[in-house]
């Protein structure tokens, strides 16, 4: 296994295949797959931040500017004092101070979302796992444990466990502690909500939950692998299909 500390840049350009392709390919296809475009968004861009400051602070530090309350943005007067603080900016990403202070508050009053983001920060493996070229770069890991940090708009267990089977974490989970030899059952999620009341919640998976993401991890490599020594690129698949080739649902 190869250990590196590089950019996520860098990470992002290996061919080798990550946990974010393995979702992809189990939710969608190869297909799909390989023909995806990236789209960004706010709620993307505000989660990388916050990564940035719970993870990475010197990095949120040279990225992002805290805005101040300016009132009615759309009004004359905001909008004069939300382009003076564009300009004190510079390049720099504008994001909500009260978003941003109450987040970090939340933060740092839980004390076992703190614990887990103690550890080896950001570090890429590149490794073969069952024939294949991957590649993982967990959040946050020690010996013992992984950690990932979620935002999302509603962070209650109820929630957060539908998050879990619709974004494929279990996934994640099951791939990064099998490439990386922890216990899966030691891996943690940390949501953090982006609505008020703003609060963090630590969430691991159970047993059941581990299997059913190592079968689907399981399953989207043999159709990469298949792609990989084949060069034919899977579409959509069910359980079952009918005579004249439509998939049962």
């Amino acid at each position: 296994m190869i250990i590196k500390r590089d950019t996520n840049a860098e990470y992002h350009s290996s061919k080798a295949i990550s946990a974010s392709g393995l979702k992809y390919i189990w939710k969608e296809s190869v297909a799909n797959y390989l023909t995806r475009k990236f789209k960004g968004s706010a709620a993307t861009e505000l989660g990388t931040a916050i990564h940035e400051l719970i993870l990475e602070p010197e990095l949120f530090e040279q990225k992002y500017y805290l805005l101040p309350d300016i009132g009615d943005g759309r009004t004359k007067e905001g909008k004069a004092l939300k382009a003076e603080h564009q300009k004190k900016a510079g390049n720099k990403i504008l994001l909500d101070k009260h978003i941003i202070d109450a987040i970090y508050e939340n933060y740092r009053e839980n004390e076992l979302a703190q614990k887990y983001c103690v550890g080896e920060v950001e570090v890429s493996h590149y490794t073969k796992f069952d024939g294949v070229d991957v590649r993982v770069r967990p959040d946050c890991k020690s010996q013992n444990w992984i950690s990932d940090i979620k935002t999302c708009q509603d962070n209650s267990p109820k929630a957060f466990r539908k998050d879990v089977y619709f974004w494929g974490y279990h996934l994640q989970a099951a791939f990064y502690s099998d490439v990386l030899g922890i216990d899966p059952l030691n891996f943690r999620f940390i949501a953090i909500r982006t609505k008020y009341p703003f609060n963090i919640a630590v969430y691991g998976l159970n047993q059941d939950q581990i299997e059913q993401g190592r079968m689907g991890y399981k399953l989207a490599l043999g159709d990469w692998k298949t792609y990989l020594d084949t060069n034919i690129a899977l579409g959509y698949k069910t359980n079952e299909t009918a005579e004249d080739g439509a998939l049962i649902l």
